[in-house]
């Protein structure tokens, strides 16, 4: 009897039955409730609002991936200055071991001067300091004392001086380490920034989708047809509208000096403004009326001078060649399909500045580690002279420097090579024109 009521309570707990009550429900998982909130939303829109809202969506994504491309970066260039500022602190590590070192051997000297000082006898000074043999030879002992007075007076100098080198040396050696542990730190937090990034991007891309799905569905119903085809017809809308915006840019960035116009018609001529109608003036008597005259021809319009394009900006030099560039586009074309990892330099993966920069190290051209102090760095080119090898850089503003948060390598072909962002690894893909780009592209 026990045996059998224990079976009957297995097999209904095992059905999700509880005895002597009603049966259990499960509270609503997150994702469920965000797919219903999804859901009720999307049904309230017509087609417009319901397309306004997936384009919205993806300028959601595209931002917050941006905002880990951007903190990607900052930890890269975190950890540029922390192994800059790691290579100082070994510098300083070492002059402060020399210093110390050389304020030992003052120390002997000093000791050995005070020895032949304390001895007392002028001969065994002499012997000491001159080293003869036939101190039978000197016939003036003060000659000796003198002599151990100076070598004693420079021991102590010499002693001052390595003493006061060493503390120096080793109170800089301090300073770099505080600056070191200083860099380790900010490193550290501009690494733990970049992961919170990439999770708050994974999270709304999770709630995006399903909201997404509700979209598609609405507009499904909205089109009397079926889910397959309305998300294709939303593929297509986004491909459309990608391509012409990529068109745009390539058009504004390969455009005279590559800098792109600036979209505010700052440099269109101004169209003449039709007068505004005065008011009617009181009635006046005729006048006589006067004899013609001949029509003058009116004069030519004067085609107006184009400004000319600013040349490149002169900052930054090349070192490479034609054929430098080709091989780094080969290096990095080995690493296709390694992993993005953060801050890496090929231990296993690769960020995007570290790609670049172990591509063109691997030919004999050092750069820098981030992607900002390559751009500091290389000579800065016109898009229309791309060629292999050359460096394209993304901003959040293309104004500013200082704000670049992505860097790719120019492959040929319209192609580029690069190491986009966590959870993907290196590819080779068309270039991505976009008003993004900062206005000149560089050259190692």
């Amino acid at each position: 009897m026990g045996r059998g009521w224990r079976r009957t309570v297995g097999v209904a707990l095992a059905c999700g039955v509880v005895l002597g009550g009603s049966s259990a429900i499960a509270a609503p998982s997150d994702d469920d409730v965000t797919a219903a909130q999804a859901a009720a939303g999307a049904a309230a829109l017509d087609v417009a609002g319901a397309e306004q809202r997936l384009d919205t969506i993806r300028a959601d994504l595209r931002a917050a991936s941006d905002a880990v491309a951007t903190a990607g970066e900052d930890y890269a260039q975190a950890q540029e200055r922390l192994d800059q500022a790691t290579l100082a602190t070994q510098a300083a590590k070492a002059d402060a071991d020399a210093a110390a070192a050389a304020e030992q051997a003052a120390r002997r000297q000093l000791a050995e001067a005070y020895r032949l000082d304390a001895r007392g006898d002028g001969f065994g000074a002499l012997s000491a300091v001159t080293g003869a043999r036939a101190v039978g030879d000197v016939v003036a002992e003060g000659a000796a004392r003198r002599a151990v007075e100076r070598k004693t007076a420079t021991s102590i100098a010499d002693h001052a001086n390595a003493r006061a080198a060493s503390r120096t040396a080793g109170a800089r050696w301090e300073a770099a380490r505080a600056t070191q542990e200083e860099a380790a730190t900010e490193a550290h937090a501009a690494l733990a920034r970049a992961q919170a990034a990439q999770s708050a991007l994974q999270a709304r891309t999770a709630t995006a989708e399903q909201e997404r799905d509700a979209l598609v569905t609405r507009l499904a119903q909205l089109r009397n047809t079926s889910v397959t085809l309305e998300r294709e017809r939303q593929e297509a809308r986004q491909a459309a509208a990608d391509e012409a915006a990529a068109e745009e840019a390539q058009k504004n960035l390969t455009s005279g000096n590559g800098s792109g116009s600036s979209g505010d018609g700052a440099h269109e001529v101004s169209r003449p403004q039709t007068p505004t109608t005065p008011d009617p003036a009181p009635t006046q008597p005729a006048a006589p009326t006067p004899s013609p005259q001949p029509t003058q021809p009116a004069p030519p319009t004067p085609t107006p001078t184009p400004t000319p394009a600013p040349a490149p900006p002169t900052s930054g030099v090349s070192v490479g060649t034609a054929a430098k560039g080709q091989a780094a586009v080969a290096f990095a074309r080995t690493k296709i399909g390694v992993m993005y990892q953060w801050g890496g330099n090929g231990n296993p993966g690769y960020d995007c500045s570290g790609l670049t920069s172990a591509s063109w190290l691997s030919v004999g051209v050092n750069i820098s580690r981030s992607s900002r102090s390559q751009y500091a760095q290389v000579a800065k080119i016109s898009y229309s002279q791309l060629r292999p090898g050359d460096l394209l850089f993304y901003a959040d503003n293309p104004s500013d420097p200082s704000t670049i948060r992505h860097v790719a390598m120019f492959t040929g072909g319209g192609n580029m090579i690069e190491a986009p962002s966590p959870g993907f690894a290196i590819r080779e893909l068309p270039v991505r024109w976009a008003g993004d780009m900062m206005p000149y592209a560089g050259r190692p």
